[in-house]
């Protein structure tokens, strides 16, 4: 690889790192967002134990920098397969930020910045029917989980190549083995909670 391609990788790496919902969280109300509701560094956890504006900045924040890690990938002319591989990083960094001791979040808003970047349409789509299935169904890990599904059946609807749907594909599971991995985390906090 060049010396450009390593440049990407480590830029989506520090893009992704950011704990954004720790700094929102500490700034917003002087909490470690780690040691509330179930310890994730996420945006749903710091929307419920910290308050809503907080929340959204966090979602706004961990999307913004999904998108600038493949969009300075793009700006540094890597190949379209460096630049999926630097959303990719970026994801992965956000889920195991070196910045907390590689506790972090679960990767769903930093995935929905890079997809945004790769497949805006598909994207927007995606978002819109999250939010209308968390509405009807009120449960926000089906209502994501439903939602992020469409993504390869849109992709391929809009005809896009065979390798943009598997990368859909790809990051889906980051989210979910991050969840699992962090089950024994969240029953240690509940029971310091009891």
């Amino acid at each position: 690889m060049s010396r450009e391609d390593w440049l990407g990788l480590i830029i989506s790496f520090l893009w992704g790192s950011i704990p954004v919902a720790y700094l929102v969280a500490r700034a917003a109300a002087g909490v470690d967002i780690r040691m509330l509701g179930d310890g994730n560094v996420g945006a749903r956890n710091v929307y419920l134990n910290v308050g809503r504006i907080p929340g959204i900045l966090v979602a706004l924040g961990d999307i913004l920098k999904g998108y600038a890690a493949v969009f300075t990938a793009r700006q540094l002319g890597l190949s379209e397969n460096l630049v999926l591989a630097c959303g990719g990083v970026a994801v992965l960094a956000h889920d195991f930020t070196p910045f907390l001791r590689f506790q972090g979040g679960q990767g769903m808003s930093t995935s929905i910045g890079v997809l945004f970047f790769v497949l805006p349409q598909e994207t927007i789509t995606v978002v819109f029917v999250s939010a209308f299935l968390l509405l009807l169904l009120r449960n926000w890990d089906l209502s994501m989980s439903l939602g992020f599904a469409l993504f390869p059946l849109l992709a391929w609807m809009a005809g896009r190549p065979s390798k943009l749907i598997l990368y859909t594909i790809a990051l889906l599971p980051l989210i979910g083995i991050k969840k699992i991995l962090d089950l024994p985390r969240r029953a240690a906090i509940g029971r310091g909670h009891s």
